[in-house]
């Protein structure tokens, strides 16, 4: 470990990867159980806790998860019934507070996520993805032959809801080209009373750079609400479900109101059980604050989550309020507020383990010579003082998508690199989420450039303040972001010591080709159209420039990842090896886009812990 003037010691890989990791969160309709799901060596089980406390596992050896796209939306629950999709394509169903009551419903053999379960506990909408084919599917509970696609026509399909009547339900839904926090929107439908077809449907809101999402009916069944994007910003829109009027509750005003919809089923804000007010979270600058706002007066109520920095999938019942919490030192958890008191239901520690082993995020943000800003976030290595004129060593992270963002939380990566004597950083490039949509939509024909101008900017600021050694830098990255750390690479020799990429994409025509159906036309907003703009994608594939790489390249790939072909990394093992330039390559079997399998995430720290001994001076 390189050393500090504290006495820290590296956390351990085990502890790092022994963490928990939390996916969706839901409390039954009283109040009396809540719900989630975590991945148990890369299984995704559901538990149920009670309010005695005790904790217990509901969904047997099934493996929940939703399958459509990128997954998430994997259970629903109603009043006395949990409904939730298996990895297989089958769709079960337990009695809550009951045991043994696990029931399968139904197989489907193709994809599906989001189920709804009706208000009746007769009937299950769920999204269904088969031969590239999406569609919304009506499943009867008790009559399985009762099966059906309910609405279709549409590319994607997501977050279907029912109406508290039982015969209204609304959905979202979005065609290619586009992305959905590009242009999708909430549709309003009426099924028949023989619950045979939608024999109504129309477009509440939602259209290209206006995008609509997460509908919601009111407990009480008076409106639909739902988010939408407005120039810069978000809104939250009330329609009235008799009068078809619209009122803006949250007009757009400097943050966001969720984060893209990548996955199914995420939640950002909900109706109070008795639908006189929403609870709502506010993204802004990598933090997440909570609101409540009365639907009457239209009154906004700032909720204290004193420590928790980020929050997700928020649910409520008779004034209890729960959602996924990340603090500077800690990891999602579950938290609860009751009473306005804020308590940790699940907590996820690194037991064991001292505080000073790790340090915490700080805001790095600053303009570019050309006036642009850039927003970052730096974690000193732990126990560096700030009076300590040695420059540390440096990994700097890009994170994927590219439309997504990094927070001001605690991150593992922060702490197994921190705890070792490396500073470490992340950038929210222009074209990162959460700094507004036309930050979001800098990226629009310039990945490759935009995001590359941005990592290199950010890296010199950190030189400039002396919290990097320029001659001790990690550039790493996955996915998208490992698109980036190559380009760097390829861009400047030299400027970075090493790089560290898993699953990268580096073939954007390729990409463009042959990638799956959910981006099957990303590039075009990313990069162009492949036909007029063919030299471009080859300009920034780094697939066509691996000659131009000096440095030193540690790669991961699962074996069974469909969105980046492994082939693509292993072309780039063998270049660079036939040129003597040290790369190495680990494959692991099992594994997709992203790794699950907690052996995996060992030896992926393993792996890099070596591979920077051997590239970092101590």
């Amino acid at each position: 470990m390189i050393g500090s003037e504290k006495n820290t010691h590296p956390i351990s890989i085990e502890k790092l990867s022994a963490l928990r990791r939390f996916n969706n969160l839901r409390t039954s309709h009283d109040g009396n159980y809540v719900f989630w799901l975590e991945s148990i060596d890369g299984q995704g089980v559901i538990f149920q806790q009670d309010r005695s406390g005790q904790v217990v596992k509901t969904s047997a050896e099934c493996d929940v998860r939703g399958t459509v796209g990128y997954g998430g939306g994997e259970f629903d629950i109603g009043n006395t019934k949990l409904v939730f999709v298996d990895r297989s394509g089958a769709l079960y169903q337990f009695d809550i507070g009951k045991k043994q009551s696990l029931q399968q419903i139904k197989l489907f053999e193709s994809c599906i996520a989001s189920p709804a379960i009706s208000p009746d506990e007769q009937w299950v909408l769920l999204a269904n993805q088969k031969d590239e084919i999406d569609r919304l599917v009506l499943t009867s509970i008790k009559d399985t032959k009762r099966s059906f696609p309910l609405v279709e026509g549409a590319d994607f399909y997501m977050n279907p809801v029912w109406h508290p009547a039982g015969n209204i339900i609304a959905w979202v839904e979005w065609n290619h080209p586009h992305m959905p926090w590009d242009a999708s929107r909430v549709k309003l439908g009426t099924i028949s009373d023989d619950f045979q077809k939608l024999y109504e449907e129309s477009i509440i809101d939602g259209c290209v750079e206006a995008a609509a999402s997460q509908p919601r009916f009111s407990p009480d069944g008076r409106w639909l609400s739902y988010i939408k994007c407005e120039n810069n910003w978000d809104s939250l829109v009330l329609y009235d479900l008799k009068s078809n009027a619209k009122i803006v509750l949250i007009p757009p005003q400097g943050f966001h109101l969720a984060m893209p919809d990548w996955i199914q089923g995420q939640r950002s804000y909900v109706w109070s059980h008795d639908s006189r007010a929403i609870y709502y979270f506010r993204y802004a600058r990598g933090k997440t604050t909570l609101w409540q706002i009365d639907i009457s007066s239209g009154h906004n109520h700032n909720i204290s989550l004193e420590s928790v920095r980020w929050a997700a999938q928020i649910d409520e019942a008779n004034g209890k309020i729960l959602f996924f919490g990340s603090t500077a030192r800690e990891p999602k958890q579950i938290w609860q507020i009751t009473s306005n008191r804020l308590f940790l239901l699940q907590e996820n520690r690194l037991n064991g383990v001292n505080a000073n082993s790790y340090s915490e995020p700080q805001e790095i943000n600053f303009h570019s010579h050309e006036g642009i800003p850039i927003y970052g976030i730096y974690f000193a290595p732990a126990g560096h003082l700030p009076d300590n004129d040695q420059m540390p060593p440096l990994v700097l992270d890009i994170h994927g998508g590219p439309t997504m963002q990094e927070a001001l939380v605690f991150s593992s990566d922060a702490a197994f690199f921190t705890s070792r004597g490396f500073a470490y950083a992340q950038i929210n490039y222009r074209g990162s989420s959460g700094y507004g949509y036309n930050h979001q939509r800098a990226l629009k024909h310039q990945w490759g450039v935009v995001d590359v101008e941005d990592t290199f900017a950010f890296a010199r600021e950190l030189i400039r303040h002396k919290f990097a050694d320029p001659r001790q830098m990690i550039i790493k990255g996955s996915s998208a972001g490992g698109f980036t750390a190559l380009n760097a690479l390829i861009q400047a020799p030299g400027f970075f010591k090493a790089a560290v990429c898993s699953y990268p994409v580096s073939n954007l025509i390729a990409d463009a080709q042959h990638t799956h159906k959910f981006e099957r036309f990303y590039h075009r907003f990313l990069s162009g159209d492949l036909e007029n703009d063919y030299q471009r994608f080859v300009e920034r594939s780094p697939i066509f420039h691996i000659d131009r790489i000096q440095d030193a390249l540690l790669l991961f790939h699962g074996a069974e990842d469909s969105v980046v072909p492994v082939s693509q990394s292993r072309q780039i093992y063998q270049q660079l090896c036939q040129r003597g330039i040290p790369c190495y390559l680990h494959i692991y079997a099992g594994e997709g886009h992203g790794f699950r399998k907690p052996e995996t995430i060992q030896e992926y720290y393993h792996q890099i812990e070596f591979f920077l001994s051997q590239y970092i001076i101590k």
